[in-house]
């Protein structure tokens, strides 16, 4: 029986600027992404027929509701379309690490990981560029994770341009324990700052003039969703305070929260920070690797 295990990362948004909303009722984003060294790990194993998913150090469900479930589903009926079945059988086991609704990605990056591990193990040879449009309607992040450790992303988040990672070094995450709603804050970004319906298509080449230099971001990274979450969870500014203090230069959110990251250049004083914040039980702390290579 063929079986093998696939890491599947969490990401940080180094720049996130949300630009208007669309006609469809998502928001044009213009955002660079980055994997960092936070996995869920995912195992796949052959079965006679259907899609079993158990789920371990989590109580994420374990059937339709979970993003891989519907990846897997999705794989399938395109298998069906194109005349390759769409009947393969498969066990998949996940141990879940990183944090739900935290701004990180985690179910977006359990779904890529589950089409290119079905990819493999039904044996269909697909493209990731197909891959990608298979499963861009589960989730805005889920594309980038076709193309990381670093890329722009725009559009809903289907526009996906790789580039070259400059920074080599770590990253302190802290998480309050408190789930956040995207919807919600989206919402009331829009409510604040008044977006209005726009052209739907905004693509990378269009946005070549508001894109910072990659070194900029590195240095000062951005994120306009991050007032909305800071007023819902006025505790988060302590925590960004404690970063500082402990030698986080670029502290931020990511995403639509609730997670901070600090952008540490060496492992010592990464590890002392993680480390001060642990003693906080509150918490849940990581340090992680910024990946300068997709483990996916």
């Amino acid at each position: 029986m063929t079986r093998f295990s696939i890491k599947a990362p969490a990401k940080i948004n180094l720049y996130l600027k949300v630009l208007n909303k669309r006609k469809d009722g998502y928001h044009n984003l213009l955002s660079l992404m980055q994997m960092v060294g936070l996995y869920d790990h995912l195992t796949f194993e052959e079965a006679p027929f259907g899609i079993h998913l158990c789920v371990e150090n989590s109580k994420l469900p374990s059937d339709h509701k979970n993003l891989i479930i519907q990846a897997a589903e999705s794989l399938q009926r395109e298998m069906t379309t194109t005349h390759k079945g769409g009947k393969g059988g498969v066990r998949i086991t996940l141990i879940k690490n990183i944090p739900v609704s935290a701004g990180l990605g985690g179910g977006s990056s359990d779904a890529a990981a589950t089409l290119i591990g079905l990819n493999r193990l039904w044996s269909l040879h697909w493209s990731r560029k197909k891959l990608a449009k298979i499963g861009e309607h589960l989730g805005s992040d889920l594309p980038f994770f076709f193309y990381g450790p670093t890329a722009w992303v725009t559009g809903r988040g289907e526009e996906v341009e790789k580039v070259n990672a400059v920074f080599n070094g770590w990253a302190v995450l802290v998480n309050p324990n408190i789930p956040v709603s995207t919807a919600e804050v989206f919402k009331d970004f829009s409510k604040t700052f008044v977006l209005t319906n726009k052209k739907s298509t905004i693509r990378i080449g269009n946005l070549s003039g508001q894109k910072p230099a990659i070194e900029e971001v590195f240095r000062k990274p951005y994120n306009n969703l991050e007032k909305v979450t800071l007023k819902k969870l006025p505790a988060l500014l302590e925590i960004k305070k404690k970063l500082e203090s402990l030698g986080g230069k670029e502290v931020l959110m990511s995403g639509s929260g609730p997670t901070l990251f600090a952008l540490f250049p060496g492992y010592a004083l990464a590890k002392k920070a993680a480390a001060s914040l642990k003693e906080q039980s509150s918490l849940q702390v990581w340090m992680t690797k910024v990946l300068k290579r997709s483990p996916l």
